[in-house]
C-alpha cells in the first residue's frame, strides 16, 4: 500500500561488534578420508624398511644381491597391501548402506567433532542493542533518552510553521514523527532483558524489532508508562493535516512483551509491522484518530482491554486471546484459531466490515525467538507445530510455552558484509554444518543463493535483516526438496539489478523445493514461513531491479505466517530529484511503467500449503497463482498495479488465480483493491478460480481506491463493481456463491 548511541553510566548497556568470515570447505569426513589417502601414499612412497639397512650381520648372510632383492620385495609387499586398503575402502563405501551412512555423516556436520561451537553469548554487533530495566529515576531518564535515538525523526510545530508569518493551527500537535527513515539502509533489534521497566516510552521506528528475551511475554513488562513501546501516525503537518498517516509504517514490530500503558497501547502501523507474542494489559489502538492505515497483523497475544481497529481497512487476528472483544474496523477483519469475546462471522453484505471467523483451525507454527538466561547465555526457542485435536487448547488463542530450547552454541549470529561472497561463504558453510543461523540487522548482498539442506533448521532473522538477491536471478534462500520442519523468520528480501538485461523466467527470491521433484512435504513436520517481507524497489536508486516471481513453492506442507509479498508503488528520490506526482507524495517518486519489474507475488505448486496473513502488491500479471490442491488462505491483501494500461485488463490478470486442475482450496476474507493511476483500465474480475464444489471462497471484495479505471466484478464475472467515483472506497462483495447484486432489495 502506497501513498494515498551514548549511553549512560546509570544503564548496562551491550554493544559489541563480533562474527567471523571463514571459507568454505569439505565435509570433515572427506576431508579425513583424503588425508588418509595422502597419508598411505606417502608411507609407499619414502618408506624404507630400517631393519634391512642396519642391520650388518643381513648384509654378510645374504650379501648385497640377496639384500636388494628382498627390500624390493619387501617394497612391494607394502605398496600391495596400501592398495587392497585403499580399494577395500572403497568398495565399502560403494555398497547402499555403507554409502548413505557416509552420506549422512557429511551432511549432519552438526555432529562431528570437527565442527566448532559457537560462543554463547555470541559478540553482539552495534545493531543489536541489549538493555536492563531501570532501578532508579535518573536510571529511568536515561534509559528513555537512550531509545529515543532509535526513533523516528520529530518536527515540532514551531520548527514547521517558523518559515511562515501565519501561526500555527491551534488543532495540530505539538510534534510529529516524521518518514525521514522510510527507505534507510539501517536496521536495529533493541533487546530487552527480563525485568520490569517503568516509566519507559518510546516510538518504535522504521526497520526497528522490539524484542524480550524472557520465556513468555510477562517476563519483560513495561508499566507506570503512558504509551510504552507504540506507533503514531506520521506527517501530521503535511498528510491529511492535523491527522497524518498509518499507511506507509511499514516495517517494525514488537514481541515477546507485556505492557500496561496508561494511554493503552497505540500501533498505528500497516504492512510487515506485527505485532506478536504480546500481552497487552490495557486497550489496544491500532489507529491514531482519523489518519489512514492499510492492515496489519496481531499473533498469539493476551489483550486484556478492547481492541479498536479504528479505520484499519483490514486486519488478521490469530491466535488471540480477546478478554474485552474488538471493534471497528474498516472493510474486512479475519480471526483465526481466537478465544474470548470473539465478534460474530458477518458477510458485510449490509454494513460494516465482514468479518471472516476460523474457530477450528487444523495447525498452528509460532515463530522461533530468543531467550536470555541469567548468565546471559542465549537460547533459541523453536516452538513445535500443534495440530488440531478433539481438545483445542493447543490450537485456539494465546500459547506461550513448550519450546524446543536449542544452546546458542549450535547457531551461527550473522554479522553482514557488504561483500557479497564474504555473506554467503560465511552463512552457507554454517549452514552446511547443520548449524540455526540467526541473521544481526543489516543489509545482506548474496553472491549466490543460502541452501538449506538440513531438516529443522531455522534461518531467524532480527531487526529486518534484509537479504539481497544474486545478481544473477537465483534465490536468496533455496530450501531442498524433502528437507521438513524448516523454519525461514523475521527476514526481509531484496531484489537486485540482474547481470543478464532479459530477466531470467525463472529468477525469484525464495524458493521451497525444486520444479519436477515431487515433494508433498511431512505433513508431522511441516515447514515455516513467518514474517516474510518481499520487497521489489523502493530503497535502491536504481529502477531496474527486478525478479520474475517474488517466492515459488514447489513443496507441500508449508505454513505460511505473515508475507508481505511488494513490488513498490512508490521509491527513493536521488539527491535534488524532484517528485513526479507531487500531488500524491512529495517524498517520493511513484514508479512507473517499466520500473521495479515483477510478473507475480507467488506462484504455490504444492499440495497442502497454508497461509494466515497473505499480501501482495503491484505485480505485473497475476499477483497470486495456487496450483496446488488442498491450498488454504485466510486473510488476503491484493492492490492491482497502479502503472499499467488496458492491455493488462486484456490478458485477463487477476489478484487471485486458482488453477483450472485444482480441485480443493479454501480462502476467507479475500480483498482486492484497483487505483489505476495513469490509464483507465476495467479489469473484468478480481478472482479467478474453477467452478468446483471442492472450492470454497467465503468474504470476498473489491475496492475501488481512487484515480481511473474499476474492477467490474469480483469472482468469475459476478458480483457487483463500482458505477462512479461515488463508489470510491465502498466494498463489493460475495461470499459462498453468493454477491451482493444477486440480493433482491
Amino acid at each position: 500500500m502506497g501513498d494515498d548511541l551514548d549511553s549512560t553510566d546509570d544503564i548496562q548497556l551491550t554493544s559489541l561488534i563480533g562474527g567471523s568470515k571463514r571459507a568454505p570447505r569439505q565435509s570433515d569426513q572427506d576431508t579425513a578420508d583424503d588425508d588418509d589417502y595422502n597419508d598411505v601414499d606417502r608411507r609407499i612412497i619414502i618408506h624404507r624398511p630400517l631393519e634391512l639397512e642396519t642391520n650388518s650381520s643381513l648384509e654378510v648372510k645374504f650379501g648385497k644381491r640377496r639384500r636388494r632383492r628382498l627390500n624390493r620385495f619387501v617394497k612391494l609387499f607394502v605398496a600391495l597391501t596400501a592398495a587392497l586398503l585403499v580399494i577395500a575402502s572403497v568398495l565399502w563405501r560403494l555398497l547402499p548402506a555403507n554409502r548413505e551412512q557416509d552420506t549422512k555423516g557429511a551432511m549432519d556436520s552438526s555432529k562431528t567433532d570437527t565442527v566448532e561451537d559457537e560462543p554463547n553469548p555470541p559478540t553482539l554487533p552495534d545493531s543489536i542493542q541489549i538493555f536492563y530495566p531501570p532501578k532508579t529515576q535518573q536510571e529511568i531518564a536515561a534509559l528513555n533518552a537512550e531509545l529515543s535515538k532509535f526513533s523516528d525523526p520529530i518536527i515540532t510545530k514551531e520548527e514547521f510553521f517558523g518559515k511562515t508569518t501565519l501561526p500555527p493551527p491551534p488543532n495540530y500537535p505539538d510534534f510529529t514523527y516524521t518518514s525521514d527513515l522510510h527507505f534507510t539502509s539501517k536496521r536495529t533489534a533493541l533487546l530487552f532483558a527480563p525485568g520490569v521497566y517503568e516509566g519507559i516510552d518510546f516510538e518504535v521506528s522504521y526497520y526497528t524489532s522490539v524484542l524480550g528475551l524472557g520465556a513468555k511475554p510477562t517476563d519483560v513488562l513495561f508499566t507506570n508508562c503512558d504509551k510504552g513501546p507504540h506507533v503514531d501516525a506520521i506527517n501530521k503537518y503535511t498528510s491529511r493535516p492535523p491527522w497524518g498517516s498509518a499507511l506507509d509504517n511499514f516495517w517494525r514490530s514488537v514481541e515477546n512483551i507485556a505492557t500496561n500503558p496508561k494511554e493503552g497501547m497505540r500501533w498505528a502501523a500497516s504492512q510487515a509491522a506485527p505485532l506478536r507474542r504480546v500481552h497487552v494489559q490495557s486497550d489496544l489502538l491500532l489507529y491514531d484518530g482519523d489518519a489512514w492505515a492499510s492492515g496489519g497483523v496481531l499473533a498469539n497475544a493476551i489483550v486484556d482491554g478492547k481492541v479498536n481497529f479504528g479505520g484499519q481497512q483490514q486486519y488478521l487476528l490469530r491466535n488471540v486471546d480477546l478478554k474485552q472483544g474488538a471493534v471497528n474496523g474498516a472493510w474486512s477483519l479475519v480471526l483465526v484459531g481466537c478465544r474470548g469475546e470473539t465478534p460474530l462471522e458477518n458477510n458485510g453484505f449490509e454494513s460494516g466490515p465482514s468479518i471472516s471467523v476460523d474457530d477450528s483451525p487444523k495447525l498452528r507454527i509460532e515463530k522461533p525467538f530468543i531467550t536470555m538466561k541469567e548468565n546471559s547465555e542465549l537460547e533459541l526457542r523453536v516452538p513445535l507445530a500443534k495440530f488440531a485435536q478433539s481438545d483445542h487448547d493447543d490450537i485456539l488463542g494465546s500459547q506461550f510455552g513448550g519450546e524446543e530450547v536449542r544452546n546458542f552454541t549450535g547457531v551461527k549470529l550473522g554479522v553482514p558484509s557488504t561483500d557479497g561472497a564474504d555473506n554467503y561463504l560465511s552463512l552457507q558453510k554454517s549452514l552446511d554444518e547443520g548449524k540455526d543461523l540467526v541473521l544481526s540487522p543489516g543489509e545482506y548482498p548474496l553472491a549466490a543463493s543460502l541452501e538449506v539442506k538440513h531438516p529443522n533448521q531455522v534461518i531467524l532473522g532480527l531487526g529486518y535483516a534484509t537479504l539481497k538477491a544474486p545478481v544473477d536471478g537465483s534465490p536468496c534462500i533455496l530450501v531442498h526438496p524433502k528437507v521438513p520442519g524448516v523454519r525461514i523468520a523475521g527476514i526481509m528480501l531484496e531484489a537486485s539489478v540482474l547481470t543478464d538485461n532479459n530477466m531470467p523466467s525463472s529468477s525469484s527470491l525464495l524458493q521451497w523445493g525444486m520444479p519436477g521433484v515431487d515433494d508433498i512435504g511431512d505433513g508431522t513436520n511441516p515447514g515455516l514461513l513467518s514474517d516474510i517481507f518481499c520487497r521489489v524497489g523502493g530503497a535502491s536508486y536504481d529502477r531496474h531491479v527486478s525478479t520474475d516471481v517474488m517466492i515459488q513453492l514447489y513443496s507441500g506442507n508449508i505454513y505460511g505466517d505473515n508475507l508481505w509479498l511488494w513490488r513498490a508503488d512508490h521509491v527513493k528520490l536521488h539527491p535534488g530529484e524532484e517528485a513526479n506526482f507531487p500531488h500524491i507524495s512529495s517524498y517520493y517518486r511513484q514508479t512507473v511503467m517499466g520500473e521495479c519489474q515483477v510478473r507475480i507475488g507467488m506462484k504455490v505448486y504444492g499440495r497442502a500449503v497454508t497461509m494466515i496473513g497473505l499480501f501482495i502488491e503491484h505485480t505485473t500479471e497475476d499477483q497470486l497463482i495456487w496450483e496446488g490442491d488442498d491450498g488454504y488462505v485466510a486473510f488476503y491483501q491484493c492492490e492491482l498495479p497502479y502503472d499499467v494500461d488496458q492491455s493488462y485488463a486484456d490478458k485477463s490478470f487477476v489478484g487471485y488465480r486458482v488453477g483450472s486442475d485444482v480441485e480443493s482450496h479454501t480462502a476467507r476474507g479475500v480483498g482486492i483493491y484497483s487505483n489505476f493511476r495513469d490509464f483507465d483500465v476495467n479489469v473484468a474480475t478480481a478472482i479467478s478460480l474453477p467452478e468446483s464444489d471442492g472450492i470454497v471462497m467465503n468474504n470476498l471484495f473489491t475496492v475501488y481506491l481512487d484515480n481511473q479505471g474499476k474492477i467490474n466484478s469480483v469472482v468469475n464475472g459476478k458480483g457487483p463493481g463500482p458505477a462512479s467515483v461515488s463508489d470510491r472506497g465502498r466494498p463489493f462483495r460475495c461470499s459462498d456463491k453468493t454477491c451482493q447484486n444477486d440480493i433482491s432489495d
